[in-house]
């Protein structure tokens, strides 16, 4: 029966491969291989008066095109503690005359595949390559996932990084459990959702069809905030007539979570009792001891992703972080805690996802809203929000990277705050730029005092903790280069502020060579040697996917030249300034004594430029792009 049936599977294959060849390149031209099919079926039982969920997932890759041969052989598999594999089998199909030739895949190789910025992470990745990736191969693939813990199901994406025919996701349930779900990305209700029942069993299919390949922009949101998926999860379920319930609303996510910190630092350490003493020696208020806690945590504590299991969620005693002088952002929140608690100032243990994660807890109250743990505290009747694994973040400030989200803190086993992270406005991180020029010998040269605050000063501050020695040199070169890839640094210095305001300067001298173009008894010069805005306009018919900012700032530049000997001005440009609700800029130029004056502006206003904004980016452009090839005239006396 197994040899029947194996030849059956090989002879559909044989059709779908002589009739969908043409077809999938009619339905996706230009595309040299799509996904003709991803298909997960996701079984969950109650066992042990415990839910059970195990996931069966079937891929099939379609080679269109011979310039795909060699291209899309690599395949991974993720898999973890809470979603461990099971199974893993995979073969090509591969054109053999008028029949198919099934070439297994035998060489797997399984390894950690970790990341530095999660709140747990036991992560693997089984890898392995495809034979005979050649147009008309199909490439199969099937997986077997068992989830140990229900409240970890994974959400199923309906794109991916080739187009996709056909996708499917369906979860089958027992009338014991309760099943809630929710579809992201889908204006255009192109997931169709079915119902039905069968067997005491009730099963939910999401499917859909002729799914684009989703798009990657390094200035770009991540897929969660633009690909079509459906998030699933348990709300609850019964066991001998009693409801357990697991996620079925904020206050359930809050007390699971909360259930974490029962242990933590409830005995007291004198050790770290004397460390909280010598640390706030000399301060006087709450602010004060906060501060000194915070720096000393960054100064002292290293950030180190280590975590597996459910130990990815459980913070470890702040008197053993201390100790050994490393820990996760759990482990910096304990001790964090632990040390204003000794100090007599209140802390809070913080959930928070990073802005990696599109949701919010009032939307999605799941562990995959979160990712990330900190420290809050009230001072001035402000909350203060601490995350000390960035050495270099600036007391008072969030990291970048939590700006505008929730942050779920916590005030005991049943009471919290949900309290949204402010975002730093752009006044405060700010670039000052003081250039004077002039021509000698017809090459332009110059000297530079750039002042960074805000964040920008604490990237200065990071940077200059890896780089050294001739890295260094390269690093102010790439902050302090201008007008073109000629641009020779000379000297060079590096001012960093001891205020603990991460407040940052380089200054430097410079030669430009071949920048200033002389004709006749004419001198061409460009004022403006750094473009604070691209001038290539957004392509508004592919780009669907938004622009992320790091953060809110303002650039102040100021490029001033000395007229030389002998010359006067023929020709300064016009000002231009424009306004809008993403950001305001100006060029303004002005002529003072012996020297001609281009001072440029920027203020970003908005850390997502939405696909709805890019026409306004654009029209803006339309103005700012002119503006830039302008050219100042000196003419000779």
């Amino acid at each position: 029966m197994k040899t029947i049936s194996i030849v059956l599977f090989l002879f559909s294959c044989m059709q779908v491969k002589s009739q969908g060849l043409e077809e999938m390149q009619k339905q996706f031209p230009g595309k040299m291989a799509i996904f003709s099919s991803i298909n997960r079926v996701l079984e969950i039982s109650i066992k042990k008066n415990t839910p059970y969920a195990e996931a069966t997932e079937t891929t099939e890759m379609m080679i269109l095109d011979e310039t795909a041969n060699g291209r899309f052989n690599r395949e991974q598999v993720y898999h973890s503690s809470f979603n461990e594999l099971k199974k893993v089998e995979a073969f090509t199909l591969v054109p053999d005359g008028k029949s198919m030739k099934k070439v297994k895949v035998t060489n797997f190789k399984t390894q950690s595949s970790r990341s530095s910025g999660v709140f747990y992470d036991d992560m693997k990745e089984t890898t392995f390559d495809f034979p005979l990736m050649t147009k008309g191969s199909i490439a199969h693939m099937e997986t077997q996932h068992f989830n140990k813990d229900i409240r970890f199901l994974t959400g199923f994406y309906f794109s991916n990084y080739l187009p996709v025919a056909h996708s499917s996701f369906s979860v089958s349930f027992p009338a014991e459990v309760s099943i809630k779900y929710i579809i992201r990305n889908d204006a255009d209700k192109m997931i169709a959702v079915a119902e039905t029942k069968k067997g005491g069993k009730k099963t939910i299919t999401f499917s859909a069809k002729n799914i684009k390949d989703y798009e990657h922009y390094s200035d770009g949101t991540s897929i969660r905030y633009y690909a079509p998926h459906v998030i699933i999860y348990v709300s609850s379920y019964e066991v001998d007539k009693e409801t357990v319930q697991v996620f079925s609303s904020l206050d359930a996510l809050y007390k699971w979570n909360a259930g974490f910190l029962a242990n933590i630092n409830t005995q007291p350490d004198a050790t770290l009792k004397k460390l909280a003493d010598s640390i706030t020696s000399g301060t006087k208020t709450d602010k004060e001891k906060v501060r000194a806690i915070y720096t000393w945590v960054q100064d002292h504590i290293k950030y180190v992703a280590f975590e597996e299991g459910l130990e990815g969620f459980v913070p470890r005693q702040a008197a053993d972080v201390c100790r050994k002088r490393y820990g996760d952002c759990k482990d910096m929140a304990s001790i964090l805690t632990e040390l204003c608690s000794l100090s007599a100032v209140k802390a809070h243990f913080t959930w928070i996802g990073t802005r990696a994660i599109p949701y919010a807890y009032s939307e999605v109250p799941l562990p995959v809203t979160d990712d990330h743990m900190i420290c809050a505290v009230q001072l001035d009747g402000q909350w203060t929000f601490l995350d000390a694994t960035d050495p270099q973040c600036i007391f008072g400030l969030p990291t970048s990277g939590i700006q505008g989200k929730e942050a779920l803190i916590s005030f005991g086993p049943d009471k919290y705050e949900l309290v949204k992270v402010p975002i730093v406005p752009a006044e405060t991180n700010l670039i000052t730029d003081s250039t004077f020029l002039h021509i000698n010998d017809g090459m332009l040269k110059g000297n530079s005092s750039v002042n960074y605050l805000g964040y920008f000063g604490s990237d200065v501050f990071r940077n200059l903790q890896y780089h050294t020695g001739e890295d260094e040199r390269k690093y102010a070169l790439q902050r302090m280069g201008k007008a073109s890839n000629k641009f020779m640094l000379k000297d060079y210095k590096f001012t960093l502020s001891e205020k603990g305001d991460k407040a940052a300067n380089i200054s430097a001298h410079f030669e430009i060579p071949d920048y200033v173009k002389s004709i006749g008894d004419e001198i061409y010069l460009n004022l403006n040697l750094e473009k604070l805005v691209s001038s290539t306009p957004i392509d508004i018919d592919k780009r669907k996917v938004a622009v992320e900012n790091e953060f809110l700032y303002t650039i102040n530049q100021v490029h001033q030249l000395e007229i030389p000997a002998g010359y006067t001005t023929d020709y300064i440009p016009k000002n231009v300034s424009v306004s809008n609700d993403l950001f305001t800029f100006s060029i303004d130029y002005s002529h003072t004594g012996n020297n001609v004056t281009a001072t440029q502006q920027f203020l970003c206003k908005k850390l997502y430029i939405q696909p709805q904004d890019f026409a306004t980016w654009n029209k803006a452009l339309a103005t700012i792009a002119p503006a830039y090839k302008e050219q100042v005239v000196l003419r000779k006396k």
